[in-house]
């Protein structure tokens, strides 16, 4: 005689003890709850379902035949139309209307923070920018990256006006990666144009679209680098050859494109392993890459 028992504990804290005996050869089968026997069978020898309350609570003790083995288990109903479930039902749809207006709240204040932050960000460029527009002188400013945190990077540069030296913090957003319109990423040194008020130089802007001739060469040297890290087996020379072409292509968009060939469109929407493969398709590219390169496919 196999015997199974199961402790359900009611509204008041009240314990019952849920008892099942099977005789796996006659099949005779015996619940009770407590001292009280609830159910009596005979012969049960394929799969069944016995339904019963305690208290207010509908259960299930399931029997469940699976090849030569019996399974037993004990289930609460919370689907079923009894009172109880009415109750448990309509407590649980006022528990999620209070959570969705919770969660309704919070979206608007966190809303309502980025909002004000950007607004704020936004206020502080036209600001700037009326600033200058009434008279600004342009010289080269150099970037400085402080890592916060490995989420986090806070931006800043440096520029000389007159016999000044002047650091300012930068209003772009800081990301682990952090892209341009230029569109390459931005690193420590990376220099642009800087424009400032001659009355007021702590009035100022770095141009972050305008890289300096030697910072475009910079760029060149980045792509490069990354180009012959992926692509060990190009002929001597191919790599710089055909950085340069692409640069003429399509200026710094190719080299964006040569840079992240190894990314996913997901984490880089504009620049990409797709973007590269489109490139090194082109016609045009191609041609000029035959005309400026050729030679060095045919040296190899």
């Amino acid at each position: 005689m196999n015997h199974y028992t199961w402790t359900y504990v009611g509204d008041a804290g009240r314990n019952y003890r849920v008892g099942l005996m099977y005789s796996p050869r006659a099949g005779h089968l015996l619940i009770y709850i407590g001292s009280k026997i609830v159910q009596v069978d005979f012969k049960v020898f394929e799969s069944k379902e016995y339904t019963f309350f305690i208290e207010e609570e509908l259960v299930h003790i399931k029997l469940e035949r699976r090849g030569d083995e019996m399974f037993f288990f004990f289930n609460i109903d919370k689907e079923a139309d009894t009172p109880r479930n009415r109750v448990r039902h309509a407590i649980e749809h006022k528990h999620f209307i209070h959570l969705l207006i919770f969660l309704g709240v919070m979206g608007l204040v966190v809303t309502g923070v980025v909002l004000l932050g950007r607004n704020a960000k936004k206020s502080e460029t036209e600001r700037i920018e009326a600033v200058l527009a009434k008279g600004s002188q342009e010289t080269v400013g150099r970037v400085t990256i402080k890592k916060i945190d490995a989420n986090r990077s806070e931006i800043s540069y440096q520029f000389v006006a007159g016999t000044q030296t002047i650091t300012s913090q930068s209003l772009l957003q800081s990301e682990p990666l952090i892209l341009l319109v230029n569109p390459m990423p931005l690193e420590p040194g990376d220099e642009f144009n800087v424009r400032y008020s001659p009355k007021k130089p702590h009035i100022n802007q770095m141009l972050f679209s305008e890289p300096t001739p030697q910072q475009v060469e910079v760029y060149k040297l980045r792509a490069i680098a990354k180009h012959a890290k992926l692509n060990s087996n190009a002929p001597p020379g191919m790599t710089e050859c055909f950085v340069v072409v692409a640069f003429e292509h399509d200026s710094l968009r190719a080299l964006a494109d040569i840079y992240f060939q190894d990314m996913k469109p997901g984490y880089n929407l504009e620049h990409n392993l797709e973007t590269y493969a489109k490139l090194i398709a082109n016609k045009g590219f191609l041609l000029k890459m035959e005309e400026k390169c050729g030679h060095l496919i045919k040296a190899d």
